[in-house]
């Protein structure tokens, strides 16, 4: 209930008429504060978040500072360590992750403002906001060892000539020379993915694109997370054994 309360005492401030129409005419009050209750819940237990952009190598932590309904904005402390020009931030996409025993939140948002008298980034508020299972089957990492090349094909256009990061039986991660974001989106569908495992046979299946992101340092390239699609139980035994015998040698 404490929660309803300092919402309800939010949202009782008055607030201009072009403000009242950013609400989302379709969700009630109590809709949108269940909604948004693991934001507010990590807002009110000051739990750190990561943030990743992919305009910067390495991730960052920041703080939930606010849920604001009326505005539909989220908004995030400065981000640490801290970056020059936060402002060139607006109009970029920013993932915010959160592990919560096995469960990972992972939500995409667009800056939308940087205030510089609180040093807060405004976001949009995301569509969805539940945690799900971090994951299911033990990744294999694979980049240390002899790389595997696997060839992807999306439903359209050429397929991608790319190298395997690490794998599961439930998915792999794959770098791709060059910028793809704008072939990209969450869940596209992809129509076929070959690779070879070492002294075994040939993977042939389906895939969606789970998560991707761009790199631009020291090299232009996507790393491209992937959940397979009708994998044969004959292709789930082989990538287990591998995994396995991978992980025994290691």
């Amino acid at each position: 209930m404490g929660i309803i309360k300092r919402v309800l005492g939010q949202l009782s401030q008055p607030k201009s008429a072009s403000e009242v129409n950013r609400q989302e005419p379709h969700l009630g009050l109590f809709a949108q504060v269940n909604r948004y209750a693991s934001l507010i819940r990590l807002q009110d237990q000051q739990q750190l978040v990561e943030i990743i952009s992919t305009d910067f190598i390495d991730s960052f932590q920041s703080m939930i500072i606010g849920v604001d309904l009326y505005r539909q904005q989220l908004i995030i402390d400065e981000l640490s360590p801290r970056i020059q020009n936060p402002e060139s931030l607006i109009g970029r996409t920013l993932t915010i992750r959160h592990q919560q025993n096995r469960q990972m939140l992972n939500i995409d948002v667009d800056v939308i403002g940087w205030s510089e008298d609180t040093h807060c980034l405004h976001l949009s508020l995301p569509v969805d906001t539940g945690y799900s299972p971090r994951r299911q089957h033990y990744r294999k990492e694979l980049l240390a060892a002899a790389p595997i090349n696997a060839l992807v094909a999306p439903v359209y256009g050429a397929p991608w000539h790319s190298t395997l990061v690490n794998i599961s039986v439930g998915g792999m991660r794959i770098i791709v020379s060059g910028d793809l974001r704008s072939e990209l989106n969450k869940h596209k569908p992809l129509k076929k993915i070959t690779f070879t495992l070492p002294e075994s046979s040939t993977v042939n299946c389906g895939g969606l694109v789970k998560s991707f992101r761009f790199i631009g340092r020291p090299y232009r390239r996507t790393e491209i997370s992937i959940e397979f699609n009708n994998l044969s139980d004959d292709h789930k035994f082989d990538l287990q054994r591998f995994i396995e015998q991978t992980s025994i040698a290691a």
